[in-house]
C-alpha cells in the first residue's frame, strides 16, 4: 500500500477519536465505571430522592460513577501520557471492592449542594489506587486540592432551601476490575460523558 493509499483509507471509529484528540482540547476525567446492578440500585435511590420531592437536578442514570481524578481540559499532547498513567495505575493495582453505603452531600448534609451516595469505609485498596493514580498526574502538571472521597453524586441542589432526606441505604457492593478515562462533552444544558479508554486491574499471583 502506497503512502497515498494510506492517506485516502476512511478513518474508523478508533481512528477518528485518537485524530479529534490530537486536534482539540479534552474535558477529561478517570474514574469506577458502575456496573448494571449497582448502577440501577443507585438509580433506585435516586427515584427515592425525587418522591421525596427534593428540588434538585438529577443525573441521567448512564452519567453514574465514581470519580478518581478530575483532570479538566486537557492539551493534545497530554491526552497520550494521560491514558498511559492510568494504564500503569490499572496494571499495578489488584481488582478489589468497595461497599456503597452511606447517603451524603457537599458541603454538608445540613446545607447539601451535591447529594450522593458513597462509601462509610473506603478501605486501603481504595486509598492506595487514588494516591498512586494522582502522583504521576501531579507529575505532569494537574492539581488537586481535596483528598478524593468515594461516592456517585446523584443530584444537584437547585438553590434553594433544599434538606437532604433521611433514607435507610441498603448496602451495595460494587466489584471494582477496571479503571476508565471519561470525556466531558458540553450537551444541550447539560453534559454527556462518552468513555475514552478502560484499563483491566491486574490479578495478583
Amino acid at each position: 500500500m502506497s503512502k497515498d493509499d494510506r492517506a485516502a483509507r476512511p478513518l474508523g471509529a478508533h481512528d477518528e477519536v485518537r485524530e479529534r484528540e490530537r486536534m482539540k482540547r479534552l474535558k477529561l476525567f478517570t474514574g469506577i465505571d458502575l456496573t448494571p446492578s449497582v448502577r440501577a440500585k443507585c438509580s433506585e435511590v435516586a427515584e427515592r430522592l425525587r418522591a421525596s420531592r427534593l428540588d434538585a437536578r438529577f443525573e441521567a442514570p448512564e452519567k453514574l460513577h465514581i470519580t478518581l481524578a478530575f483532570l479538566g481540559w486537557v492539551d493534545p499532547e497530554a491526552v497520550e501520557p494521560v491514558r498511559n498513567a492510568l494504564a500503569r495505575s490499572a496494571q499495578d493495582t489488584a481488582p478489589f471492592d468497595l461497599t456503597l453505603d452511606k447517603l451524603g452531600a457537599f458541603p454538608h448534609e445540613r446545607k447539601p449542594r451535591v447529594i450522593w451516595i458513597g462509601a462509610s469505609e473506603h478501605g486501603a485498596a481504595f486509598r492506595d489506587l487514588s494516591r498512586a493514580l494522582r502522583a504521576p498526574y501531579e507529575a505532569l502538571g494537574f492539581h488537586f486540592e481535596k483528598e478524593i472521597i468515594a461516592h456517585v453524586t446523584l443530584a444537584r441542589e437547585k438553590g434553594g432551601d433544599a434538606h437532604l432526606p433521611m433514607l435507610d441505604i441498603k448496602p451495595m457492593k460494587l466489584a471494582v476490575r477496571e479503571l476508565t478515562l471519561f470525556e466531558s462533552i458540553e450537551a444541550e444544558r447539560t453534559t454527556r460523558y462518552e468513555v475514552r479508554a478502560r484499563y483491566s486491574l491486574k490479578p495478583r499471583g
